[in-house]
């Protein structure tokens, strides 16, 4: 089942995208509870409401066991640039295979007004964000494991030609030391230009709006990793309030210099490395995810196979 802790969802997350909704339409209400939001699939209950799109748990009359639909918001059941990226998300969850990776099951059609609903697996477990928040910081050893995994995964969609462009602590689920990948919704192609994200995971190049490499991951998967041994955040001296308050949204990323995990005396200094490698201003600079993974492999003496890592 998914579960809500601390305001999120175990199962999905709507990113936000980094160039604003200036002409949203008045804002519409989320399908009921009870209420069915497509042909054979009820409303048990809202689970999250973002700036596009809305999630809900699912019952699916057909399979008979609850589900994950994610669709736009009912005034936004015409404007192509919130569909397009939940078709892209539609098309690879279906196409796409991985032991972590979430599996999506289909695209229905929701009424009222007409749009379109990826429907995925319900995860049991937490978001990695919410573990953090709840222990502070994990073992080193566990971290391991779980970069391990995200690095198969991550790997898996880069040899399709895509980058996700939104890793992320919420964007994973942990149950029973397994890792889950969620939200394609921000994904593009290598080579495009993207400047989508999530504001304070940005890698420096998405700040730029430049093109795309399978690098821009490993900066996601580092600060990912960095904030769930550390049980902070990379940023010296930035606080939110000074990125927010005047206007400007400053990138931390862009501005303020990567504090090296290394200098926490206490982490083993091999995974410290490792994930500061990730973090390197340049995309060029960065390992690859593969790269990423044996280094935590040789460090951990984590059996890949065990771990689910299954590519070759």
């Amino acid at each position: 089942m998914s579960e809500t802790r601390g305001g999120e969802s175990a199962s999905h997350t709507d990113s936000s995208r980094n160039d604003g909704d200036t002409d949203r339409a008045p804002a519409a209400p989320m399908v009921e509870p009870g209420a069915h939001l497509a042909p054979g699939y009820r409303v048990v209950a809202r689970l999250r409401r973002g700036h596009r799109m809305d999630v809900y748990d699912l019952w699916s009359e057909e399979r008979s066991c609850r589900c994950v639909g994610k669709t736009v918001r009912p005034e936004r059941a015409a404007d192509e640039s919130a569909i397009a990226p939940l078709r892209t998300e539609a098309m690879l969850l279906t196409s796409l295979t991985h032991p972590h990776l979430v599996r999506g099951y289909g695209t229905v059609l929701a009424t009222d007004p007409l749009r379109p609903v990826v429907v995925t697996e319900t995860l049991p477990g937490h978001t990695l964000g919410y573990l953090v928040a709840e222990h502070e910081r994990l073992a080193p050893a566990d971290v391991a494991l779980l970069g391990v995994q995200l690095c198969s995964v991550l790997g898996h969609l880069h040899r399709q030609g895509w980058v996700h462009l939104d890793v992320k602590p919420s964007n994973v689920v942990v149950a029973g030391g397994r890792a889950i990948l969620l939200d394609l919704s921000l994904t593009c192609r290598i080579g495009e230009a993207s400047s989508s994200g999530t504001f304070d995971y940005l890698a420096p190049e998405q700040a730029r709006g430049d093109e795309m490499t399978a690098t821009v991951d490993t900066w996601g998967l580092g600060l990912t990793l960095y904030e769930a041994i550390s049980g902070t955040t990379p940023w010296a001296g930035v606080s939110h309030r000074e990125r927010h308050d005047d206007g400007t949204r400053r990138h931390p990323q862009r501005d303020s210099t990567v504090v090296p995990l290394g200098r926490h005396r206490e982490l083993p200094a091999e995974p410290a490395a490792t994930i500061d490698a990730c973090l390197a201003p340049e995309p060029s600079d960065r390992p690859r995810t593969d790269e990423v993974s044996e280094r935590l492999v040789t460090w951990s003496g984590i059996d890949p196979a065990a771990a689910g890592d299954t590519d070759e």
